[in-house]
């Protein structure tokens, strides 16, 4: 399970359990940090967490901050600038060189259930989406500190807390796509807007952090073989969701070798995009070890909206594959050759099934998020961003 998928189910939880939780989210970035804006952790009553904002050294200041919001019911924001020589002096160095600040907020049961509905809701969407949260506010009708509006579309907005009665919640939803489109690590926003003159002409000042949600990769397994298996677990492991694909019916594959993997029937191969329907965000694995039905799941895949395929095997045999497919008067599009993986993996050595699915995985990952594969010591942009979304 991904982490915001987690972080989505324990605010449904806690909703449930009629518990308030505190919530501790990234807002800003500044330089070399751990974790992007986006990033959130859930801290129960009984001072039990699920997330990761740092590698461990703000946890424990988190924890007591976090008492002290639950407390009082106000929510705050922890600065840390590991640029400072202060930071080491107390011993509270991040180990990054950057600057981050870090928004904490108490949540009632009705409010955690509403924000867990929110970023499902976001995890759940095809295309990627923007959620903007109220960090500071000040003046008459200002919105409340962690306001959150959810933008999936220009006109497609889903609100939750008290956004009051001035301008700032048009102006976060017209700026809500400026975000998408920027660094992956999200961005902060500065807001002075005037009033009318029945507000004495007080402005109200504020400031939003946005993030970009992109939605759990979509992993097709045409296969169930042994060497599936380890495919799935690292998939699982990353939060993407899975479907399993087989001739046979789904109850006669054993349920202990995929768990809670999502296994469907696909009688007739060729008719498998029927029977999955592949989205834009959606990656292909085709290696059911038996040429004929690989040959019908490549025809259909390359019809697909699929971003991502590839064929196990050597490339002699998807040279085959490929003539016939022009044999079958139904050759695959040029247009889209470049989804095409064949040999599929990333060259990482090592031997066995696992080490063949590790190869799979990092090659999936690298072209849905829009990278190379490359040594990261050879990457001149900063580590945790994007220069394309699938």
């Amino acid at each position: 399970m991904s982490e915001q998928r987690a972080i989505a189910r324990e605010l449904v939880r806690a909703s449930q359990s009629d518990e308030s939780v505190v919530l501790a989210s990234v807002v800003r970035t500044e330089g070399a940090t751990y974790r992007a804006v986006g990033a959130h952790m859930v801290v129960r009553a009984d001072g039990t967490m699920v997330g990761l904002l740092s590698s461990g050294c703000l946890e424990g200041e988190i924890l007591e901050r976090a008492a002290r919001v639950r407390e009082s019911g106000v929510a705050e924001v922890m600065t840390y600038d590991g640029r400072s020589d202060d930071e080491l002096i107390w011993g509270l160095g991040t180990g990054c060189n950057g600057l981050v600040e870090i928004l904490l907020e108490r949540r009632t049961a009705e409010g955690a259930g509403v924000l867990g509905a929110l970023l499902s809701h976001a995890l759940d969407d095809a295309s990627p989406s923007v959620i903007a949260t109220v960090v500071r506010a000040s003046g008459p009708g200002a919105p409340e500190v962690g306001a959150r509006v959810l933008v999936r579309a220009p006109v497609d907005v889903s609100r939750d807390g008290d956004w009051g009665q001035s301008a700032v919640l048009g102006a976060a939803i017209a700026d809500a796509w400026s975000a998408q489109v920027s660094a992956r690590r999200g961005m902060t926003l500065e807001y002075v807007l005037a009033q009318s003159e029945s507000s004495l002409g007080e402005a109200v000042t504020a400031q939003l952090s946005f993030e970009l949600v992109v939605p759990n990769v979509e992993l097709i397994i045409c296969g169930s073989g042994p060497d599936a298996i380890p495919v799935t677990r690292l998939a699982t492991s990353l939060g993407w969701a899975v479907t399993v694909v087989d001739p046979r019916p789904a109850a006669l594959i054993a349920p202990e070798r995929f768990g809670d993997v999502r296994v469907v029937e696909c009688a007739h191969s060729e008719a498998l995009c029927e029977v999955v329907a592949p989205s834009a965000r959606a990656a292909a694995i085709v290696m059911s070890h038996n040429y004929e039905r690989d040959l019908d799941y490549l025809d259909a895949l390359a019809r697909s909206d699929a971003a991502y395929i590839g064929v196990l095997g050597p490339r002699a045999r998807t040279e085959r594959l490929m003539r016939d497919l022009e044999a079958r008067g139904r050759p695959y599009p040029e247009s889209k050759l470049a989804r095409l993986h064949a040999p599929i993996g990333l060259d990482v050595g090592g031997d066995g099934a696992e080490a063949i699915a590790l190869s799979i995985i990092a090659e999936v990952s690298a072209v849905m998020h829009g990278r190379t594969g490359a040594h990261l010591r050879e990457r001149a942009a900063p580590i945790h961003e994007s220069p394309s979304l699938v």
